[in-house]
Formats: C-alpha cells, sequence, structure tokens
C-alpha cells in the first residue's frame, strides 16, 4: 500500500460528493460496470437511510449499525424500489451482508484517500450468512424441463439450447447472455467467456451441447437476427438477450412443468453438484469452470454434492448396515410384530 494522504476536514463535504469520487476510483481501477452499479446502490440506499445531503460527518460505525439493522427488521422486500412490486418477507442474510461489505470497502477508500483519520468501519462484522441446503434439479426433473421445449418451434428450440447449455457449462445467467457468435467455438468444444472481473475464462461443452448450439446458431438464429447482433442468444426482436429476459424464459418454463423454484442460477448449481456427484472431474476443475476465484464456493457444492451422493446411496444409513450384519441381507428375513389385542391408536 502506498503512503496515505494527509487528513482533510470531513465536515463539508458531502457523501454524495465522495460517492462520485469513489466511483471514479472504481472506474480507473478496472472495475467492472457491474461492480461499480453495485458500489453505487449500496452507497446511495445508505445516504437515503441518513436524511437529505448527508455529510461525511453523519457516517461512522453507529448510522451503519442502525442501517444494517433497518434492513434487518424491514418485513417487505423491494419496498422502496418504484420498479418492483412489493414481497412479504425479510431481506435475505446475504443481501444485508452486502451492505456491510460495500459500506466497509468505502470506508477503506475514505481511509486511504486521507478523508477519514481511521478506517472508522474497521470493526464492524458483517452480518452471518445463512447457509440454506439447495434443492438442485433431480434427474426426472431436468427431463421434464427439457421436454417442455418444442424445438421445431424458433423460440422453442432456442429456450432448449440456452437451458441446455446451463446445465452443461453452469454459466452465469450475465455470461451466457453476453456469449459471442465469435467466442462460442462450438465446433472446437468450448466457449470462451468473459466473467467477473473482466477475466475471460474456457469453458468445455459436451458434444450433445454442440449439435444443440449448432441447430440454433446455424438454422434458427438467422431468422431472428435483423442487424449485426454479436451475441450468440438474442430475443424476439434480433437484439441481445438481457439476463432480466432470460430469467423470465427460465421462470415461465419452471411454472409450466411445476418446478416453482427454478430460476437461472439454480441451473448453475445443479451443474455443478451433478458434476461432482458424477464424478465428471474434480474440485479445482470444476473451479475453473464456473469461474470462482477461490475454492470457498466450491467447498459448498462438495458438501451439496456429498449430501446428494448420500440420499442416493442406500448404505449410508448406519442401521441398513446394521442390519444387513445381524440378518445377513437387510431384505433377507422380516421380523413379524407379536399378536397384541389391543388395538394401536393414532396420534394425532
Amino acid at each position: 500500500m502506498g503512503k496515505r494522504r494527509r487528513f482533510v476536514s470531513k465536515a463539508p463535504i458531502k457523501l454524495s460528493q465522495l460517492r462520485r469520487s469513489f466511483e471514479v476510483y472504481n472506474q480507473t481501477t478496472g472495475k467492472s460496470p457491474k461492480t461499480i452499479h453495485w458500489y453505487n446502490q449500496k452507497l446511495e440506499l445508505f445516504e437515503r437511510f441518513l436524511g437529505e445531503d448527508p455529510c461525511l460527518a453523519d457516517f461512522d460505525i453507529g448510522s451503519v449499525r442502525a442501517f444494517i439493522a433497518e434492513l434487518q427488521n424491514r418485513q417487505v422486500r423491494h419496498q422502496r424500489n418504484p420498479y418492483l412490486k412489493g414481497q412479504a418477507g425479510p431481506l435475505s442474510s446475504s443481501y444485508i451482508s452486502g451492505f456491510a461489505r460495500g459500506l466497509r470497502a468505502f470506508a477503506t477508500w475514505l481511509y486511504e484517500e486521507g478523508y477519514t483519520e481511521t478506517n472508522i468501519l474497521k470493526p464492524l462484522k458483517p452480518p452471518r450468512i445463512q447457509r440454506k441446503v439447495v434443492q438442485v434439479l433431480s434427474d426426472d426433473e431436468v427431463a421434464r424441463l427439457l421436454a417442455r421445449f418444442d424445438q421445431n418451434d424458433q423460440f422453442g428450440c432456442r429456450d432448449y439450447a440456452i437451458v441446455w447449455t446451463l446445465l452443461d457449462t453452469g454459466l452465469r445467467a450475465s455470461e451466457l447472455c453476453g456469449l459471442t457468435v465469435d467466442n462460442a467455438h462450438i465446433e472446437q468444444g468450448y466457449l470462451k467467456v468473459l466473467g467477473k472481473g473482466n477475466k475471460e475464462r474456457l469453458v468445455p461443452i459436451g458434444a450433445k451441447t454442440r449439435s444443440v448450439l449448432l441447430r440454433w446458431r446455424d438454422a434458427v438464429r438467422p431468422n431472428f437476427v435483423s442487424n449485426e447482433t454479436p451475441t450468440l442468444f438474442v430475443s424476439s426482436t434480433g437484439a441481445a438477450l438481457t439476463a432480466a429476459g432470460l430469467h423470465l424464459i427460465i421462470k415461465r418454463a419452471g411454472r409450466a412443468v411445476g418446478i416453482q423454484r427454478l430460476h437461472a442460477h439454480l441451473l448453475r448449481h445443479s451443474f455443478a453438484t451433478t458434476y461432482l456427484v458424477k464424478e465428471v472431474g474434480d474440485p479445482l476443475r470444476l473451479q475453473q469452470i464456473l469461474g470462482h476465484t477461490s475454492l470457498e464456493m466450491v467447498r459448498h457444492y462438495v458438501a451439496l454434492a456429498s449430501v446428494e451422493s448420500s440420499l442416493q446411496d442406500a448404505r449410508t444409513s448406519p442401521m441398513d448396515l446394521f442390519a444387513e450384519a445381524r440378518l445377513g441381507s437387510p431384505y433377507a428375513r422380516k421380523v413379524q410384530p407379536r399378536r397384541r389385542k389391543a388395538r394401536l391408536s393414532v396420534v394425532r
């Protein structure tokens, strides 16, 4: 770290002015537009919580903790978003933790730029993230989902190719929408993907995926495109397919086949879990395919795959093994219950 700048008096400086300077800093250091928007969103909502035209003097660990507490107590999601309808239920712990991380990054920048004497949010610990078990798609659900699309229909062919590709590669929604025709090396068996942090990676595809993508690209896609759209997947107007459009396609397909929990990222989870359960490759290779910078998320998939394997393997039951050892086989002999005159009662 370079030498820190001299301390500047904080009283007259407005947070909105500092937020714009922080945005310029993030741009010049190579942050992606999506990451910059993420920081801006967190800071703007915090400024709104503080009141009209808050200054740097209003930014301290107490106000941040009060803001986090207000988020934790909120019982309607999107209640302050004019574009989304409010939904009942508390905000997720991961969403709230994102605000703490964003504000801590802003506080670190303030300190390094000399706007504060100390890193005022260094003692702040982000709220614990509740880890929920993800119910990935079963083979039967995958079969039902794929059968939903009529491959003889133009939209059906496109949507089938989208879902099949996501299940075979684990791409993020933004990565699939940003995939260009030139970077889809289908004949060679791989896709060149632009992921988080503007990092490129090569993702292999299977033989069936090649066939599905070639049919879409060569036989059907020309019917959609009326201009020089570079992306592989396009909307009905011929423009690049957006992440919102992709989520709508998948959500509608899930509702049509009775998989209400279906969303784009669940296809990514399902790919990663299946990759490990069926031993397609090792966790390190999975990390490279998914584009994770660390093994933390891959460890989560390893744990999830272990649970899936346990559910599929009858020999993980200790009492089945006990019965097999004592009886020769878990199904070799049935124990007949003694006859009783008393009638069994049902506990309600």
